[in-house]
């Protein structure tokens, strides 16, 4: 089962891509783990204190405090989540800023359902999961 995180800090933002993932559940049987948080701060403590493993982040960038990239350049940098795959959703349209953190993809608000359909494809297949059911 693969761990996924979405961080924004709009409420709705999250909702839409949870509910796009369990659609994705749904089609082809694969369950996820889905933990969803509203800051980069939320995010950092609760992989610090619980010890949380993410394999699939979905990240956006323009939050208070510390932004996506600064959060994910913090996940870079310490050695829990080596292959955490990091997905920048994002109304901003200068992507070039976010390769620093070398993301999986960085994708444009509002996130599409065949996009999203698209990266979590592309995951299973690099951990070496079933191929998704037509």
């Amino acid at each position: 089962m693969l761990t996924i995180g979405i961080c924004d800090d709009r409420s709705l933002c999250r909702q839409l891509l949870q509910a796009f993932i369990r659609l994705y559940e749904e089609e082809t049987g694969i369950i996820f783990d889905i933990h969803q948080f509203d800051s980069g701060e939320a995010l950092l403590n609760e992989l610090n204190r619980h010890a949380l493993v993410l394999d699939l982040l979905f990240l956006d960038n323009s939050m208070k405090n510390l932004t996506g990239l600064e959060t994910a350049q913090r996940i870079r940098q310490s050695d829990s989540m080596p292959t955490c795959g990091i997905v920048f959703v994002t109304a901003d349209d200068e992507h070039e800023q976010f390769m620093t953190a070398q993301p999986l993809h960085v994708i444009s608000k509002p996130a599409t359902r065949e996009c999203i359909n698209t990266i979590l494809d592309k995951v299973l297949a690099e951990r070496g999961h079933c191929d998704r059911i037509l």
